[in-house]
Formats: structure tokens, sequence, C-alpha cells
């Protein structure tokens, strides 16, 4: 497992279609962004990952060519 510190957010995806609904990103703290995987279907919000949205955070998980699979987050620590 890694961790994955930075800023979350979310983008409106497949506009137009019947699986539109939020894709999520993680803003690391050097301005690069990398999608956060749901685990949910395409058009439906995440709950674990919605509650988290515009909040620094720490995401648990590995990294897949499609982006993080998160295992858990929680609230970003300062160090």
């Amino acid at each position: 497992m890694e961790k994955f510190d930075g800023y979350l957010f979310s983008k409106l995806a497949n506009i137009g279609t019947r699986s539109e609904g939020p894709k999520y990103f993680l803003q690391y703290f050097d301005y690069n962004e990398g999608v956060v995987e749901k685990k949910v279907e395409l058009f439906e919000q995440d709950p674990t990952l919605h509650k988290f949205l515009n909040k620094k955070v720490t995401i648990v998980g590995k990294l897949s060519h499609d982006g993080i699979m998160y295992d858990k987050i929680m609230d970003y620590e300062e160090k």
C-alpha cells in the first residue's frame, strides 16, 4: 500500500450521456493531478470519496494504470 497526499476534487464526466456523473481527482501538492477510481457506477457519487471533497486528504491504496485505487481515505495531517 502507498500513501497519496493532496487535495480531492471532482469534475462532471460523460456529460450528456446516461453515464454522466462525477469523476474524482487528487491534486498533489506539486500541482500535478491523478484520477482516483471510484467504487460505484459511472453515474453515481462514491459516498466514501464524496464526503472528503474539497479537502486535503491522505489516500491509502495502490496506483494502477487507471488511477489511484483507494482502500482508505482520511483527512490530511500536516507533517
